[in-house]
């Protein structure tokens, strides 16, 4: 028994845990850099409305995000501003490149809907008859 017990004895068995550690790092900025690919950036001036049936879509590839101001201009998400013919115009071409495009359209909680209507039809027109509205969802 004696010479057991000299086998298990000394310094025993470190782990090193730094390479885990980096990789747990590495993993956290992967992670962070790909979600902010996901999102688009969103106008601070166009203030959505609130709705408390409100779903989140799960789908985001095919999305052409526009948004429509109080006064009825429509902008994409770049800042460019856009008429209706070119609203059809870029509609048909998101149309051409992917037939799953949809309009996502942020409207401020102010606009006419006569303004939404035009821009729903402008994009029928070009093809896509899909609308996602943007709305903030209550918590309950």
């Amino acid at each position: 028994m004696a010479k057991a017990q000299e086998l298990f004895e000394g310094p025993g068995l470190k782990a090193d845990l730094s390479p885990m550690i980096d990789l747990v790092f590495l993993l956290l900025i992967f992670f962070m850099v790909t979600a902010n690919m996901i999102t688009y950036p969103k106008d601070p001036n166009v203030v959505i409305p609130v709705a408390s049936d409100s779903k989140v879509p799960t789908l985001v590839e095919g999305r052409v995000v526009l948004n429509i101001y109080v006064d009825g201009t429509i902008k994409d998400i770049s800042g460019n501003t856009l008429s209706l013919p070119e609203v059809t115009q870029r509609m048909s071409s998101a149309k051409a490149k992917n037939p799953n495009a949809r309009l996502h359209l942020r409207a401020h909680k102010g606009v006419p809907y006569r303004h939404i209507q035009s821009v729903s039809r402008a994009s029928s027109e070009g093809g896509v008859a899909t609308v996602i509205f943007s709305t903030f969802q209550i918590s309950n």
